[in-house]
């Protein structure tokens, strides 16, 4: 009998259809490449009292007490699976604390610090929420870690043991809306969560970092080594400031995937390149504002306009300007359905009503080749049926599409059944509506059409992972949600 690596058959099992990976409880052999599926990713949740309303969402004091039971029952169960089974320890290569407890939260960091230890094969870390502080356990971290994400940065010396970093996310400045009708990327600032910039410029020194997210307050820190090396670079705008852009863009030759989120001086858009031959590797381009009060169609729109029409070789674009014009959001669309390797594509229409007429172009804009859409629309159910049709027509006719997320920024919800949709789209395997996002699992049912969208708890939409995701398309399109 010819044996397989284990990793080999743990990649062949990713492409089981659902039903299939019930085969996996046949043979023994079959077991570990099953415990590597389910557990390569490892999320733990430390939740109890006042901070427990906030990852929640809730104002129930009973649903905090019994989930907050649950998931730290849970999370101990794993914590100390991995600290005393080895084998199972080095299967965990991706991470996520979810630390909203309060009390003196001695036994939780000397569990986690303990599991850390374990994972000498992790490689990824997330860390969201204070309490208990990341600092307790950041000498505990394993030196294998390549992906940090942070909600605050601690003193550097306690990560000064790091020295292989790919990506680097030190702050965490954006955070899920709980209001699914409040069209805002920005709830709450902590100002704590700034951190050192000495500390910041000493790890950025220690680690090869090639994807970062940053602060715009900390932009002028980054060094021209820095900048001439990274790939992926997101900026977070937190306070209408935004300084140095013109250095990073004439030394990030190797740049691949910009995001600019938050609050965003429309003069920023005058140093937006035009010349394609600035930023010549760029694929990934995100321009989401928050609180423009300015005139978009003079200020902001040309200088856009501008810097996107000649970049051909842009596969994911998001635009976000909530205060556009409904004719200059079709400007837009029409332009994006011009760049010949558009895949993904995020849009917001404005709020301007749209009438029959502005569907019907819309839709025409659509670009076959859309694997993953997102539509922010000022919806009316007075406009429902004239709006919406013209534009599912099209995407029917779409034959990659995957991801749909719809939001409403009008005055009534999305009058859509994720079945519904499901149904009329059936390449279809997530759908978000608002902030919700429901998975799409037709082979698990033996009969079309008889299948439900999973919803997904909203605490995991909340603190998603890229791992949540099964295309990295995806998890781009659905950052800052």
């Amino acid at each position: 009998m010819i044996t397989l690596p284990l990793e080999l058959l743990h990649e062949i099992t990713r492409y089981l259809p659902a039903q299939g990976r019930a085969l996996l409880g046949v043979s023994r052999i079959l077991h570990q490449i099953a415990l590597q599926t389910v557990f390569s990713t490892v999320k733990i949740f430390l939740i109890h009292g006042e901070p427990g309303f906030d990852i929640l969402n809730t104002e129930s004091e009973r649903y905090v007490a019994e989930t907050s039971e649950w998931s730290m029952h849970r999370s101990f169960e794993l914590l100390h699976h991995i600290i005393t089974t080895q084998d199972f320890a080095k299967i965990v290569k991706t991470l996520s604390v979810h630390a909203f407890t309060d009390g003196p939260q001695v036994f939780e960091l000397r569990t986690l610090s303990l599991a850390l230890k374990a994972m000498s094969n992790l490689q990824s870390l997330s860390y969201f929420g204070d309490n208990p502080s990341f600092s307790h356990i950041a000498p505990s971290v394993p030196t294998s870690v390549r992906y940090l994400k942070l909600q605050a940065l601690p003193e550097a010396h306690l990560l000064s043991h790091l020295d292989q970093l790919h990506f680097l996310q030190a702050a965490i400045p954006f955070v899920y809306v709980r209001d699914q009708k409040s069209d805002r990327i920005f709830a709450e600032w902590d100002a704590n969560g700034l951190g050192n910039p000495a500390d910041l410029a000493n790890i950025l020194e220690s680690n090869p970092i090639r994807e970062l997210v940053v602060l715009s307050a900390h932009l002028p820190l980054l060094p021209v080594w820095l900048c001439t090396s990274l790939t992926q670079l997101d900026i977070c705008v937190t306070n209408w400031e935004l300084v140095g852009t013109e250095l990073l863009f004439r030394h990030a030759v190797q740049l691949e995937a910009l995001s600019l989120v938050g609050y965003i001086d429309s003069g920023f858009f005058a140093s937006l390149p035009a010349d394609p031959a600035v930023l010549p590797r760029l694929t990934s381009f995100r321009i989401s504002c928050e609180g423009l009060d300015e005139d978009v169609e003079l200020r902001i729109a040309p200088y856009l306009r501008e810097f996107l029409e000649r970049r051909d070789a842009i596969r994911r674009l998001y635009i976000r300007l909530p205060e556009i014009s409904l004719s200059t959001a079709l400007m837009f669309a029409e332009l994006v359905a011009k760049l010949p390797n558009i895949r993904v594509l995020g849009l917001h229409m404005g709020y301007e009503p749209i009438h029959e007429t502005a569907a019907l172009l819309l839709a025409e804009h659509l670009s076959p080749r859309l694997e993953a859409l997102h539509l922010n629309l000022p919806w009316l159910s007075d406009l429902h049926v004239r709006t919406w049709y013209p534009i599912l027509n099209k995407l029917q006719q779409l034959p990659d599409l995957t991801f749909l997320s719809l939001f409403s920024s009008g005055e009534d919800p999305i009058p859509i059944h994720p079945r519904d949709l499901a149904i009329d789209l059936p390449r279809l395997c997530l759908l978000g509506l608002q902030r919700s996002l429901f998975t799409v699992d037709r082979e698990s049912c033996g009969h079309e059409n008889e299948f439900d969208p999973l919803l997904w708890a909203p605490w995991t939409v909340k603190y998603c992972l890229p791992e949540d995701f099964e295309s990295q398309d995806h998890a781009w399109l659905f950052r800052y949600h």
